[in-house]
């Protein structure tokens, strides 16, 4: 029976026409409009794409969303879709949600709450006017939203880059805080969502409002971060592109009062008691944009503060992933709430963001301690004081050099299968660094003399850190690979192609953990990069528990007790790291060669640090572990229980496994679900056991039923189906015999594969018309061929 029109259907004949007679223009109609990434699939050499998160249609008034219209086939009610339009009309900040199935319409509006059934929609000015109503905007907030985007910014195809759905909710919201003449904004966008492009839009809109507001003068920006690179990224890859480079300016030598967006580090305005805040009044900037805000710039007693308070009546944006709140610094207390939150976990669930797994390997001297023997010299014929000594004190007051080596024999393994997979490695300190790097160059001699910077130290120290960072940022270049670092590369530094963080200090504060597995979350299918691994030697991931990792810190404000009540001794206040207190006091960059110098750790002040060169580690434990969305934070299950829950859910017994797994279309299906749940099924099996069918490694996850090498079943096959064999032509039984035999050395997909027949163990066979005709005819060679593979699977063989 039918059920009337399809959906698309609806949409093309009905609901096109009724907006355009309601005014509005097809460019202003944004069909299909994106709120969830197309991720694109790799099974084989094929690529599949994936895409469901779409809003049926927003209508847009200079390309600010006003409305979003959710269509259902004629036979469903109109109402079955206006949950859904309601909630993408939160989700956007529209205020006009309408659900449709052609023959009536369903209008929500989000100010005032009423829900009617209306004859049309609401017409471009009608729908501007209640978007004006919804963010309580006067007239100059108005004109000031109603800016189209820079569209300068180009995708790697080509195509206009368009902020994301998530970004534009951001640029209105920072828009109408400004409107409102707030002088203090908060963004939160976790690493890698395009906050620096975001900002961009911003200044484009407000410069693009000044030119018509105040045309006689230069609307300023000021750019401000606290690192040479966290500046000069933005200025020469985001806003030279958008603005071109005439009317920006980096702050430096002498200074240029004509331009009109400025780039500066917080040392090059403020350098001790030398600083160049003079060169610029106090009113020089409209806008000030505090790129990682958390760093610093929000404590009152810090020096670039100084800086904050002389532009005091600009207006101040903080952009941050991580805000702060400790004693000294107040990253909420200075900037006020944030206007817009994009979490990790929002843009992993949505595709913006790689998801990850994490590896948590433990060393022997980490496990157990290490202690010296009584007497026992160092290297330099130091006498090592008696005790434990663990994870906290290596690299700060002993060195143990077999056990980095034990580490970078570790991680040389793991990227022997892709050698050229980017990898930043966090160190202690830069002497911890080089030796991490020196350890990574004697365990691969094969890929340093193939590429001399294969392996490289990145640290503030480094002489060649500039070139170094640039080429290992490029994911054009192909070297460096591997960067040994401390804390240069822990924020703000973009690395597209990272596949692997590896985390070899501890890490005490949570900040500076979302900070580091920040560096990872960026996806770059361009070279295959869809996820990537944290490799954890230290215990660092046990943040990972904290209760709101993903979230942001909820603002603890101390409110004085009432007047004879008690004191908060006690009470749920106090925020504790979790055990162990791992804590890094920054112990810098220290200079390198020769006896170490006494630790910067004020707690360990004038003691020195201890060279220890004998080893004898081994590595007690190792597990993977992914990300368990299911409770709607980031939990860590261990990976094989999560792997067996998955293929549980696509096949619920090993006979439906087997029963998929023998046809190639329903064998790309559970491959295509297993990779959309991040699992990639050949880098599942173990080093060294690359004769087992992924088939059987699956089942034995899952159900913990034994595996079979290819080889054994196709011997299986051989025995068990003798008879069948033997019953065909002689021409057709070598054909069989010998995919077997293709099968048993390099497994199913040629077996499979249309172009079996070209393989070169069957051209010499025949041509296809003869190999055809010896089991009757193409249709049935290709049903021989498929019951083969059933034989390979089925339960009497599996």
């Amino acid at each position: 029976m039918s059920q009337g029109p399809l959906e698309s259907e609806t949409c093309r004949d009905v609901v096109v026409p009724a907006l355009h007679s309601s005014g509005w223009d097809p460019a202003d109609i944004r069909e299909q409009y994106p709120v969830k990434a197309t991720r694109s699939l790799r099974l084989g050499r094929r690529r599949r794409e994936l895409g469901d998160g779409f809003v049926d249609y927003v209508l847009e008034v200079d390309q600010v969303p006003v409305a979003v219209v959710e269509a259902k086939r004629a036979y469903r009610s109109a109402s079955d879709g206006l949950q859904q339009a309601v909630r993408y009309a939160q989700q956007l900040d529209v205020p006009l949600a309408y659900s449709t199935n052609g023959a009536e319409i369903i209008e929500r509006d989000m100010v005032s709450g009423h829900e009617r059934r209306v004859d049309g929609f609401a017409t471009p000015p009608e729908a501007w006017s209640s978007f004006v109503r919804l963010h309580d905007l006067d007239p100059g907030g108005a004109d000031l939203q109603a800016r189209g985007f820079n569209r300068q910014q180009r995708l790697a195809s080509g195509d206009v880059q368009e902020p994301r759905w998530y970004q534009a909710v951001a640029i209105r919201r920072v828009l109408t805080e400004i409107a409102r003449g707030e002088r203090r904004v908060l963004l939160l966008m976790a690493t890698g969502t395009g906050k620096t492009f975001t900002a961009m839009q911003i200044v484009h809109l407000v410069r693009e409002h000044a030119r018509v507001v105040t045309p006689e003068r230069n609307y300023r920006v000021l750019y401000l971060a606290d690192r040479d690179a966290l500046v000069a990224d933005p200025m020469d890859k985001t806003f030279r592109v958008a603005f071109g480079g005439e009317p920006l300016f980096r702050v430096g030598g002498t200074a240029n009062l004509n331009r009109e967006v400025y780039f500066a580090t917080y040392q090059s305005l403020v350098q001790g008691d030398e600083d160049r805040l003079d060169e610029y009044r106090s009113d020089f900037f409209d806008l000030v944009i505090v790129d990682e805000c958390h760093r610093g710039s929000a404590s009152e007693n810090s020096s670039w503060r100084r800086i904050l308070d002389h532009f005091g009546g600009a207006i101040q944006l903080g952009l941050t992933a991580t805000p702060k709140q400790d004693d000294t610094v107040d990253t909420y207390r200075y900037f006020g709430d944030p206007v817009f939150t994009y979490s990790l976990r929002q843009g992993i669930e949505e595709g913006y963001l790689a998801p990850y797994r994490v590896r948590r390997v433990t060393l022997s001297p980490d496990a157990d301690g290490w202690e010296p023997t009584p007497g026992q010299v160092d290297r330099f014929g130091r006498e090592i004081p008696q005790g434990v000594y663990t994870t906290r004190d290596f690299e700060r007051l002993l060195r143990l050099l077999a056990r980095t080596d034990l580490a970078a024999a570790y991680i040389s393994d793991l990227l022997r299968a892709d050698p050229t997979a980017r990898t930043m490695i966090f160190c202690v300190d830069a002497q911890h660094a080089d030796d991490m790097r020196q350890a990574l160059v004697n365990a691969n001699p094969d890929l340093v003399a193939a590429d001399p910077e294969w392996a490289v130290r990145i640290v503030g120290v480094e002489g060649e850190k500039t070139r170094l960072l640039e080429a290992f940022c490029d994911p054009r270049q192909d070297s460096p690979v591997v960067a040994t670092t401390s804390r240069l590369l822990s924020t703000g530094i973009d690395v597209p192609d990272l596949k692997y963080v590896v985390i070899f200090r501890a890490v005490g504060s949570i900040v500076e953990f979302k900070q580091i597995v920040g560096r990872g979350t960026r996806l770059y299918p361009d070279k295959d990069k869809t996820s990537f691994e944290i490799v954890d030697f230290v215990g660092a991931t046990r943040h990972f528990e904290d209760p709101d990792f993903d979230g942001y810190p909820v603002r603890i404000i101390c409110d004085p007790p009432l007047e004879g009540g008690g004191s908060d001794e006690g009470g749920d206040a106090a925020v504790h790291e979790p055990e162990p207190p791992f804590v890094v006091h920054n112990p810098g960059d220290p200079d390198v060669g020769g006896p170490p110098s006494p630790d910067h750790d004020p707690e360990h002040q004038g003691r020195p640090t201890f060279v220890v060169d004998e080893g004898g580690f081994s590595v007690v434990s190792e597990s993977l572990h992914v990300v368990d969305h299911s409770s709607g934070k980031l939990r860590l299950t261990e990976y094989g229980q999560f792997v067996a829950g998955v293929v549980r859910r696509v096949a619920p017994t090993p006979s439906d496994l087997a029963r998929q797994w023998s046809r190639r279309p329903s064998r790309d299906e559970v491959l295509t679900l297993l990779e959309d749940e991040g699992i990639e099924v050949d880098a599942l099996l173990p080093v060294g056991e690359g004769d087992v069918d992924p088939f059987d490694f699956l089942v034995q996850l899952a159900w913990g039923l034994p595996s079979r090498t290819r080889a054994e079943r196709a011997r299986r096959v051989r025995e068990r189906h003798h008879a069948d064999l033997e019953r065909r032509s002689q021409l057709a039984r070598e054909v069989l015999t010998r995919l077997l035999d293709v099968y048993a050395e390099r497994g199913i997909d040629e077996v499979s594969s249309p172009e079996r027949l070209r393989l070169p163990e069957i051209v010499p066979l025949g041509t296809v018309r003869e190999i055809a005709g010896a089991f009757g005819d193409p249709a049935d060679m290709h049903a021989a061929i498929d019951e083969l593979q059933e034989w390979l699977y089925t339960d009497e063989s599996a």
